[in-house]
């Protein structure tokens, strides 16, 4: 789903492409909360342009390619601030009240929809 969206809604054409998905240790994932950061990391793949290794994602992807919260948001982004990231891509919903959390040295950069979230990560003149 997540690559049909990134094609439809983003424009990524991605169909002369094969996309294979790897998870560190094996973890299988059950949940949504996943989603952002496989749509960054299948983006970055296509776009040769890597995500530094400072940078977490979290979030839903919806079939309009809007970006959604995920249940436990708070607890998401506190671990995100103990593993010492710089920056973490949330929905745009959900900016104001985590910054709001305290987030010492960690930015929070919020997203509408996946779109956004490519020019604000993969901007050539930008790297964030």
């Amino acid at each position: 789903m997540i690559i049909s969206v990134l094609k439809k809604q983003a424009g990524l054409k991605l169909q002369d492409n094969g996309i294979f998905l790897n998870v560190v240790s094996g973890v299988t994932l059950t949940e949504t909360a996943g989603d952002l950061a496989i749509a960054a990391a299948i983006c970055s793949s296509f776009l040769e342009f890597p995500i530094p290794n400072s940078v977490a994602f979290i979030g839903e992807i919806g079939l309009g390619g809007e970006l959604r919260p995920v249940s436990r948001m708070e607890k998401r982004l506190n671990t995100v601030v103990k593993l010492g990231y710089k920056k973490c891509i949330v929905p745009k919903s959900t900016e104001k009240p985590l910054a709001a959390i305290g987030t010492e040295g960690t930015a929070i950069l919020g997203c509408r929809n996946l779109k956004e979230m490519i020019n604000t990560v993969f901007t050539a003149n930008r790297l964030i």
